[in-house]
């Protein structure tokens, strides 16, 4: 059997994840982050192989593998893609009670223990064959290797498939659930749910209606309360995480925010700054600069769409530095 591996792209000179990421391939019998939240490996050494090539977060792309246990109608279809983190975990402990007791009876208590945890994961309903989609690195002679041990997508494949194929973001077990203003029917490509990205705002005028416009408030939101629940590590000194988005009511985008959480939660999203702008479009344009200056500039990380890991102190400057000083409004919440 063939064994040669296709070698690892160079590493991506951004400090995260985004479209010119590298992206493992390997197949599984199915595609369940909701209830096992792991990448697992039956023998440790295949667990070593790979935690010594990957970066301290890495995309993983899953096909069905060519298995008995596989459904027919997945075989060879890409299914999903985990964000794994380089961590040596026992896959028991990020797998769910109902999923640990079926493989306790179907006798695979001893599979895929060695594992990596899973932080986020998104599923595509498309079907896509891997033998179609990733030609030059997907050889059907050599897949129950692939399928085994995974393989390097080439760097023009990985990109296809980060920018051009629909996915939604799941829940994955053990990991803070998906937001809920995040539609669980919302389908972007990887590259808007990793990268920060403008955002989606209507043009105002007459068409069957005519919508006014109105004040806008630009607001940036922290988790002051156990952020690494949501981030999947704990936050460096002086680092928080946050949001920036705009609304034409702060009060209910902040309780939107908190619906997932019980109303005796002592966590959740506050308002830590607010500053009013005339109209949506300004609120807006002071928006989209805050994500590309906290990127380019301030060092922080984007965890996508509309949240970061950013040094406090430069959040604030950031923030401050676009507010106008008529309408600025400290220290919200």
């Amino acid at each position: 059997m063939q064994t040669e591996q296709i070698e690892k792209p160079e590493e991506n000179a951004s400090s995260t994840l985004d479209v010119s990421s590298p992206v493992w391939l390997t197949g599984f019998w199915g595609f369940s982050p909701e209830e096992e939240g792991f990448l697992g490996f039956t023998d440790e050494k295949d667990r070593d192989r790979l935690f010594a090539q990957i970066d301290e977060r890495q995309l993983i792309a899953i096909y069905g593998a060519a298995s008995p246990e596989t459904e027919s109608k997945i075989v060879h279809h890409l299914l999903g893609i985990l964000e794994i983190e380089r961590e040596k975990i026992d896959a028991w402990d990020k797998i769910s009670p109902n999923a640990r007791q079926r493989n306790i009876e179907l006798g695979r208590q001893d599979k895929w223990r060695f594992a990596m945890p899973a932080r986020h994961a998104w599923r595509t309903k498309h079907t896509l064959d891997v033998k179609q989609i990733f030609p030059a690195s997907y050889d059907p002679s050599n897949g129950r290797y692939i399928a085994r041990f995974g393989t390097w997508l080439v760097p023009t494949e990985a990109r296809w498939l980060l920018s051009k194929v629909p996915f939604t973001q799941v829940n994955v077990f053990g990991e803070p659930p998906v937001s809920p203003i995040v539609s669980s029917t919302d389908e972007a490509s990887l590259e808007r749910h990793l990268s920060p990205a403008a955002g989606i705002f209507g043009k105002f005028g007459e068409r069957t209606v005519v919508t006014v416009d109105k004040p806008h408030a630009l607001y940036l939101a922290h988790f002051p309360t156990a952020a690494e629940l949501l981030t999947g590590k704990k936050l460096e000194q002086g680092k928080k995480l946050y949001k920036i988005g705009i609304s034409g009511n702060l009060s209910n985008r902040l309780r939107a925010l908190n619906l997932s959480f019980p109303e005796t939660a002592s966590l959740g999203w506050k308002i830590q700054f607010k500053a009013n702008f005339p109209n949506r479009s300004s609120a807006a344009d002071a928006e989209t600069i805050f994500k590309k200056k906290a990127i380019e500039e301030c060092g922080g990380i984007s965890l996508g769409r509309e949240f970061f890991i950013i040094d406090e102190t430069k959040a604030e400057s950031l923030f401050l530095g676009l507010s106008p000083a008529t309408g600025l409004d400290l220290r919200a919440g």
